[in-house]
């Protein structure tokens, strides 16, 4: 046996043993207080290291989704305030018409066919004012909107136009002598009123379907964020017990190791 080799007893052997398994366990739990992880590498647990990347990857994929959503909804919100403005304007008209019905005033009707021309001129600007994004669902020169709902390419909603010009509404300007005032004019106004109206009715089913499917999309990423955290994440309290107690086990062993130390020490005192 080589004169430097050094023997250690068996309680020295286990002391050491003991000492070294407790200061993995004291700088493992120090590691997780610190990061507030249990799990944040794939030696760790490569089960829950890789479940809660996949629920993580789910979570962004999800969030992707809420945003593609929320544009969308923006696009449509944009149309519906384009939509109400022509409603108005077209009740405006409507109320111009029959006021020039119910005189016989040439100037006053003259004046009144004037209101009416200009009236319907802003009916087209508010159309071509309520784009979003590249998108007009009151134009039918326009692209459909189609909004992603998932990684699946048929998983999509699309919100086809709303053309809400005056010539589609089927309303044209007046002769400036409001001579062209007619029972036709208010029964092209009442048409037009049903037209807005089935429009927006579409573009609101359209809103709350796509409201629908943000929340569930946000629900599903919470849950499955927090199905990763549980996963991955520590629990604070237990770690800084184990810590504690990890702590408080080392230095017990230290003082066993000593008081073997000694023991030791006084045999060899007998040979002497």
């Amino acid at each position: 046996m080589p004169v430097d080799q050094i023997n250690l007893t068996a309680t020295a052997r286990a002391s050491l043993t003991t000492q070294q398994s407790l200061a993995a366990s004291t700088a493992k739990h120090s590691q997780n207080l610190s990061t507030g992880k249990k799990v944040s590498r794939v030696t760790d647990d490569a089960v829950a290291f890789y479940a809660a990347r996949a629920l993580t990857e789910r979570s962004s994929d999800l969030g992707g989704v809420k945003d593609s959503v929320g544009q969308g909804i923006s696009t449509i919100n944009a149309a519906q305030v384009g939509a109400d403005s022509v409603n108005t304007l077209v009740g405006q008209l409507k109320g111009l018409a029959t006021a020039a019905l119910s005189t016989t005033d040439a100037t006053e009707r003259a004046s009144l066919a004037s209101q009416y021309n200009q009236t319907l001129g802003q009916v087209d600007s508010l159309v071509q004012d309520a784009s979003y994004g590249g998108i007009n669902l009151l134009s039918s020169s326009s692209s459909s909107l189609t909004v992603s709902l998932g990684k699946s390419s048929g998983d999509s909603l699309t919100v086809s136009p709303q053309d809400l010009g005056s010539s589609s509404l089927g309303l044209s300007a007046v002769a400036a002598d409001g001579s062209g005032f007619s029972t036709g004019t208010l029964a092209a106004l009442d048409s037009a009123t049903q037209t807005v109206n089935s429009a927006q009715a579409n573009l609101g089913a359209s809103v709350s379907a796509l409201t629908i499917r943000a929340e569930a999309a946000q629900n599903q990423a919470n849950i499955a964020t927090e199905g990763a955290a549980k996963l991955t994440e520590a629990n604070l309290n237990e770690e800084g017990a184990s810590l504690l107690a990890a702590r408080t086990r080392s230095q017990l062993a230290r003082v066993g190791q000593s008081v073997s130390q000694q023991q030791q020490s006084a045999l060899l005192t007998l040979f002497k």
